[in-house]
Parts: structure tokens; sequence; C-alpha cells
């Protein structure tokens, strides 16, 4: 863990000093973290999570394997695919109204993808001081390589499918490279997530209000209805997608709706599609809603103690 802590705080710029500061810690807690003399607290390990964007396995240097197989999309490659949206819905732009255009697409930008939102204003900025093109994607490569580890797929992306639209290239080229970032199966889930963002939040969530539990047996998360979102957002920090889609599968609508106004965007949209498409057993739903159960009166009873 020392290591990756390092890398995050590095790539802020920050010493330990003001990584201490932020946390309300001492510089020598810090110093012990990078060097593995010793280990953050849970409550410290939320925080970090929290300040450096990332999961605490993230964090730890621990890969979660459950993640990589949420249902019909992994999370890695939801966000790509929103991401080349936006670039396929630049392009367009560009064909249609010149390269400029696409300056006034950025506030609309569905990914929100910070990198997508600097470099489209950037090279537009340094197109109409009339640079070298080669030069201008040199330059956004070498911003790409002081973004986190975890944001340089997405920004190599966003690179090179720039650079192939200040070059006129067609749709279907932009389309086949945006393919080869995220893999063989894009073209198949493409049509798919273009249909999921369709929907609105909140036309997502009232798909829930009436909805009925699994079976009698699957009642084991109906006293969430009564938790705050503070609680519930502690479960899901540490909550695999892959036990939540399961747990909330056999849950009341109640409980799903509790669960689910606690989420991004872009997790409900691909966490609701995953519990549309669900066909486990009820006794998977069991062992999900038990993890979760467990999960919550950890987590519970650790904020009774940090407050007393």
């Amino acid at each position: 863990m020392g290591g990756k802590l390092y890398s995050l705080r590095m790539a802020k710029r920050m010493s330990q000093e003001q990584l201490a500061a932020i946390l309300n810690i001492s510089p020598a807690a810090v110093s012990k973290w990078e060097r593995n003399l010793s280990k953050p607290s849970i409550e410290m390990l939320w925080a970090l999570a929290d300040f450096f964007e990332c999961s605490i396995d993230e964090l730890v240097g621990r890969t979660l394997v459950q993640v990589e197989k949420v249902g019909m999309y992994d999370e890695k490659k939801f966000r790509l695919s929103v991401i080349g949206e936006d670039l396929l819905k630049c392009s367009e732009i560009s064909r249609a109204e010149g390269l400029l255009a696409m300056g006034a697409y950025v506030p609309k930008l569905k990914s929100g993808n910070r990198f997508l939102a600097f470099a489209i204003p950037y090279i537009l900025n340094l197109y109409m001081e009339q640079w070298e093109s080669e030069e201008l994607f040199q330059f956004l490569e070498n911003y790409v390589t002081t973004l986190p580890e975890a944001e340089h797929p997405e920004g190599n992306m966003i690179v090179a499918v720039l650079r192939k639209i200040f070059a006129r290239e067609s749709p279907k080229i932009l389309q086949e490279l945006i393919a080869s970032y995220i893999g063989i199966d894009y073209g198949e889930k493409n049509g798919i997530i273009s249909e999921m963002l369709k929907y609105t939040r909140q036309e997502i969530m009232d798909q829930y209000k009436n909805k009925k539990m699994y079976s009698d047996n699957t009642n084991l998360l109906e006293d969430f209805v009564h938790a705050g979102d503070f609680e519930i957002q502690l479960i899901l920090r540490n909550l695999d997608n892959v036990t939540l889609t399961s747990a909330l599968v056999g849950a009341s609508g109640k409980v799903d709706s509790a669960f689910l106004a606690n989420l991004s965007d872009r997790m409900l949209y691909f966490i609701h599609e995953d519990m549309k498409h669900w066909n486990g057993t009820e006794e998977e739903i069991l062992t999900a809603q038990k993890k979760v159960l467990e999960l919550g009166y950890l987590c519970i009873d650790n904020e009774e103690e940090t407050e007393d």
C-alpha cells in the first residue's frame, strides 16, 4: 500500500505535510504508511479513498476480481464506452459545424470526464494559434502521463480519437479505434449503452416503486428502509457490485430505492441493467444479503466507536 499511496500523493504534487494537514494527522503518520511501517485505520482508509477518488481496494493494492465480472458491464469499460459516445458526438459536431464548434459541447459531456473537458478547449485554443498539429497532440500526450495511473487508458483513447477527428477521419474509423481501446465486445455493448443513457435517473428509480421481494425468505435487508443515507453510503463504499446486484434483486422496491438513490448516475445505470438481466438462485440472493447485513453492522459499529 505504501507505494500506491506515494504514487497517488505525487500525482497530486502534494507533500506529506500537505496530505497530513488535510487528514488532520501528523506528517510522521503519512511517512510510516508510505514506508509500510504502519497501516491506516478503516476510517482513514475511507478518507484517503475519497480524497484520491479511488476504491479502498485500489488503495491497498487488492485486485477486485468480482468487480471485473459485473454482469454485462464492468465499470472501466462502461466509463470508456460513455467517453467514446462523447467523442463520437464531437466528431459529428465537427463534421457538421467545424472543429471549433466542439468547444460548445464541453458543458454537455455525458461522461463528465475531466481530461476530455480539459483536452477539447486546450487543443482548440492552440489550433486557433496555428500551432503544428503533431506538436499539439504531443503536448496532450504529455498531459496524459500526469494523470493518475487508473486514468491513463481514458486519456490515451481521448488523445488518439481527437487526433483522428482533427484529421477528418470517418466515423467508422473512429468507432473501430474506440472499440480497440475498450475490447472486442464494445460493438455489441455500444448500442445497449446508448439506450441506457436515454433514461433519466428518475425514470430508472420509478421502476422500483412497487417491486416485490423475490420470495418471503429474501427479506434480510428490509430494516435498511429506515437507514439513513450516510449509513448506506458507508456500506456501498465497501461492497462489490456483484454482491450488491444479487442482494437487491431479492429485496423489496423500498430497499432497492434506498440503496440505488445513493449511487452515482453511471453506477445506477449498469447496476439497474444487471438487475434486469440477473438469472441467479434464491441461495445466491440470501448469501449476498447476509454479506450486506454483516457489512452494515460492521460499518455502523465502527461509526459509533468513532463518535465515542
